[in-house]
């Protein structure tokens, strides 16, 4: 009856070490460390962790390549994290690497690939991708510009909070931008924006001696 009993301690004794934490755990405890600005720690951490296939870690990597937290700035090893992560869904990840084809860091600019990978983050209910694909229509940036369209992106960010959606959305009621020309709901948007710091919302209010 004994024997039972040691076999089970040993494997409890064994299941704690390093090689057994998961990429959750191993995740978790670099993310602790990039927060504190630990970022010679971090980075071995975030390596392992996406070596497992954890997408928050590969993006994670390709943050701190991005802006060289802990490793040498490097856009294209950015680049390649990033689209790990993003082609396994993350939708983080997604708007990343479509920023990256937007300005051309890492890879070459293309805006196509730019609103391909804003729509499959926007198809996650993302605010950010929606606000960007916004942009994209609005601008007819590797789309048929669109303005009523760049408005229903828009509209979509606004209503989830976007501080950025919110303020485009004002701007497209103020200018008449593929929705009916509307200062009452201009107002309304901007407001919001700049509610929540959103320094463009504040100086457009200010430069419409909107108070």
């Amino acid at each position: 009856m004994k024997k039972p009993l040691f076999i089970a301690t040993a494997l409890s004794l064994f299941c704690v070490l390093p090689s057994c934490e998961t990429p959750e755990a191993i995740y978790n405890s670099a993310q602790s460390h990039y927060t504190a600005k630990n970022y010679d720690t971090a980075v071995p951490l975030f390596k392992k962790a996406a070596a497992r296939g954890n997408t928050d870690a590969q993006l994670m990597l390709g943050k701190c390549y991005d802006f060289g937290y802990g490793v040498r700035k490097d856009p294209s090893e950015a680049v390649v994290w990033y689209t790990k992560a993003a082609q396994a869904g993350n939708a983080d990840a997604q708007i990343n690497l479509a920023s990256c084809y937007y300005s051309g860091a890492g890879v070459p600019v293309s805006m196509e690939n730019a609103v391909a990978w804003y729509k499959k983050a926007a198809a996650q209910g993302n605010a950010v991708a929606y606000n960007n694909l916004g942009l994209h229509y609005l601008n007819g940036q590797g789309v048929e510009q669109n303005h009523a369209m760049a408005a229903e992106y828009f509209t979509m960010s606004a209503q989830m909070g976007d501080a950025d959606g919110q303020y485009n959305l004002g701007k497209c009621y103020f200018m008449g931008l593929g929705v009916p020309q509307n200062m009452q709901q201009a107002q309304f948007w901007v407001r919001k924006a700049a509610a929540q710091g959103q320094q463009n919302a504040a100086m457009f209010m200010q430069d419409n001696n909107w108070q």
